[in-house]
Parts: structure tokens; C-alpha cells; sequence
């Protein structure tokens, strides 16, 4: 009975899904009319020690990112400028000023991401996934911050069991709680909240739908498209997977993307002909 009491003071904070934390969005300040049109993401740091989680992140973010009304950078044009310059390390570039970084790249802002939190946490009949993310993006003419916030993911799975026989099962549930699967929707869930927060005045405000995305395969399993979704991801390209139905069942559909133009686009799909043998469908990104 004690033992129950106390995962049920546990999981009276929020269940098996609880809201992950969430910071005021602070904007420096408010400029409609001379906003950024181009934007540096810059390699994340990452202050958890996690080979590999800074990269992802700043991959996912920027997949999202493209969606918005900027001239971003691709990010491997940015990784090489950065090292002609010998200016690779995340430690280097916070050491450099804004308005250099920006001439170097031959952009107006760029986003400095931190990687603060990750943490698997498994109690038997309770597991929790946190990935903590936060961003800034500074005004490289002016050396000004323009907008800062912080998001933790927090992926919980779990429960009381009502009889003995129901341990093994929650167990199990909690366990597979904290497989890369769920590392990567975490990632996912993080990057796309704080892509949602960035300001867009709507002086730079465009029609989303000139935005392209690639298709590079369907799958019924999901696990099968969230490996092809790493893959890509580790060659670093902005993948992603979304889900449909139709009537032979469920699909988990792994695109890249998105791209500005159908040009873009084009390329992109040249380069995984030649490099990967795939083929792949480019339509209009609805989201």
C-alpha cells in the first residue's frame, strides 16, 4: 500500500504526460520594419555531454525553421564558411562578436542554440525523456538580441497497476519509453514549439506554400521510417515524418525538407539519385 501511495503522489503531478516546461517568449525588441531577412543557424553547444544531441537538435531545428519567412543559410554552407574561418567550435564562435559572425557568413542574425538538459529516467513502473533547448537569435548589424526562449520536452509513460498481473506490461510500456524512437519525438517535440515562437512581423510574412518538401519513403512500421528518418538526418539533411491513413492502413511517410524553391528541390533530389540510389516525390509542403 505504501509503495502505491507513493507512485500515486508520482503520477498525480501530471500523469503519464505531463506538460513539459514552458518559458515567457521575450522579444528585444519588436522592429516590424527592419527585421532580419537572413538567418545563421550556428552549431548548437551542448552543455549535457551527449555525443551527437546538439547536432541532432540544431538539424531539427532548422528543418522547422524552414518554414518561416527567412533566407536561412543551408546549414553545411555554413559549417564550411565557419571552417575556412577556423571558427568550427562552438566555443570559438561564443567568443566571437555578432556583428563578425555575420560578416563572415553574410547574414543579418544568427541563432545560438544551448542544449541544457537531457535525461533518461527510468523507475521500474515509471520513465520519464527530457530534452531541454534554448535559443537565441541576435542581430548581426547591430549586435542586438532579438528574441530568447527555452523549452523542456518532458516524455513521460507509466502507471499504477490495479493488480499485481499489470506490473510486467507497465513495466515493459516504461521501458520502451526511452528508445531513440522516443529521443528523436522529443527532439521533434522541442524544435517545433520554439520554431512556433519566433516573432515574424508581417512585413516579412510570405506565402508558406512556395515551400517544397521530398518524399523518400512510406512505411507501416513506425520504427522502420524513424531509421530512415536517422539516417538522413546523421547525413545532415532536415528530415522528417508525418503520419497518414488511407485505406490499406497506416503510413509513416519520411520526407526532407522543406525547400524554398522547386529548383532547390530539384537539386536535392539529383543528389539522392547519384549519392543514395533513392528516388523521391517532391510536392508542396502543406503544414
Amino acid at each position: 500500500m505504501l509503495l502505491l501511495a507513493a507512485f500515486g503522489v508520482l503520477f498525480s503531478h501530471g500523469g503519464c504526460a505531463q506538460d513539459p516546461e514552458r518559458a515567457p517568449n521575450a522579444l528585444h525588441p519588436n522592429r516590424q520594419g527592419d527585421y532580419p531577412r537572413s538567418v545563421a543557424v550556428l552549431p548548437f553547444t551542448d552543455l549535457t555531454g551527449t555525443p551527437g544531441l546538439a547536432e541532432s537538435m540544431r538539424i531539427e531545428f532548422y528543418g522547422h525553421m524552414s518554414v518561416l519567412p527567412f533566407d536561412d543559410m543551408e546549414l553545411y554552407v555554413i559549417d564550411e564558411t565557419l571552417r575556412r574561418h577556423r571558427m568550427g567550435d562552438p566555443k570559438v564562435i561564443s567568443r566571437t562578436p555578432v556583428k563578425a559572425l555575420g560578416r563572415v557568413l553574410g547574414c543579418d542574425a544568427v541563432v545560438f542554440g544551448n542544449v541544457y538538459e537531457f535525461q533518461k529516467i527510468y523507475a521500474g513502473l515509471y520513465s520519464s525523456m527530457n530534452i531541454g533547448l534554448s535559443l537565441q537569435i541576435w542581430d548581426a548589424r547591430t549586435a542586438e538580441i532579438i528574441w530568447t526562449d527555452r523549452y523542456t520536452a518532458r516524455i513521460h509513460d507509466g502507471g499504477l497497476p490495479l493488480t499485481f498481473f499489470d506490473v510486467p506490461m507497465i513495466t515493459l510500456r516504461s521501458g520502451l519509453n526511452l528508445r531513440d524512437t522516443v529521443k528523436l519525438h522529443a527532439i521533434d517535440e522541442a524544435c517545433r514549439y520554439l520554431v512556433h515562437r519566433i516573432p515574424t512581423p508581417r512585413s516579412v510574412i510570405r506565402n508558406p506554400s512556395t515551400a517544397y518538401i521530398l518524399q523518400v519513403g512510406a512505411f507501416s512500421s513506425r520504427d522502420r521510417a524513424a531509421a530512415v528518418e536517422g539516417r538522413f538526418r546523421q547525413d545532415g539533411f532536415p528530415a522528417f515524418i508525418r503520419k497518414s491513413r488511407d485505406e490499406r492502413g497506416v503510413w509513416h511517410r519520411v520526407f526532407l525538407g522543406p525547400y524554398r524553391s522547386m529548383a532547390s528541390a530539384l537539386e536535392i533530389q539529383q543528389k539522392l539519385r547519384e549519392s543514395y540510389r533513392t528516388e523521391s516525390l517532391i510536392s508542396r509542403n502543406r503544414s
